[in-house]
C-alpha cells in the first residue's frame, strides 16, 4: 500500500512539473490550444480566474509584476490552495493539525466569500 501511494505522488508530480514546463514554454497569451473561458466567451465578463494562466506563465518567466496584473486573487490563492491540497493529501500528524484550520468551515466559507467579491470588483467599472 505505501508503494502505491508513494508511486501515486511521483505521478501526480510529474503531471504537475509536466504542465509547468507547457505553461513555462507556451504563452497562453498567443497559444491557439490554450484552454478558453467559457465563461467570458458566453457573457463577455471575466470568472474569478480569467488571467490565470497567462499569470501562470508570467510567474514561471519570474515576472511577478505582470503576472499580479493578470489575476492578483489568483496568486494570492496559491499559498492556501497549496495549504488545502497538502491537507487533503498527506497523512502526517502535522497535515492533522493543519487540516483542522485550512479545511475548517469558516476558512472555506471565508475563501469562497472572497473569491465572489473578487468575481464581482473585477467586473465592476471602477476596477475596469
Amino acid at each position: 500500500m505505501h508503494s502505491k501511494r508513494i508511486l501515486l505522488l511521483l505521478a501526480g508530480l510529474a503531471l504537475v512539473m509536466g504542465g509547468l514546463y507547457l505553461y513555462y514554454i507556451y504563452d497562453p497569451a498567443h497559444a491557439h490550444l490554450a484552454p478558453k473561458c467559457m465563461f467570458r466567451m458566453l457573457t463577455g465578463w471575466d470568472c474569478p480566474s480569467c488571467g490565470t494562466q497567462r499569470a501562470l506563465h508570467a510567474l514561471l518567466h519570474g515576472d511577478f509584476c505582470t503576472a499580479v496584473r493578470y489575476n492578483p486573487f489568483a496568486l494570492c490563492s496559491l499559498p492556501y490552495l497549496a495549504a488545502l491540497a497538502y491537507t487533503t493529501f498527506a497523512t502526517s500528524d502535522r497535515a492533522r493539525r493543519w487540516r483542522r484550520w485550512v479545511q475548517h468551515p469558516y476558512t472555506v466559507i471565508l475563501y469562497l466569500v472572497l473569491l465572489v467579491a473578487w468575481w464581482i470588483l473585477r467586473n465592476t467599472p471602477i476596477w475596469l
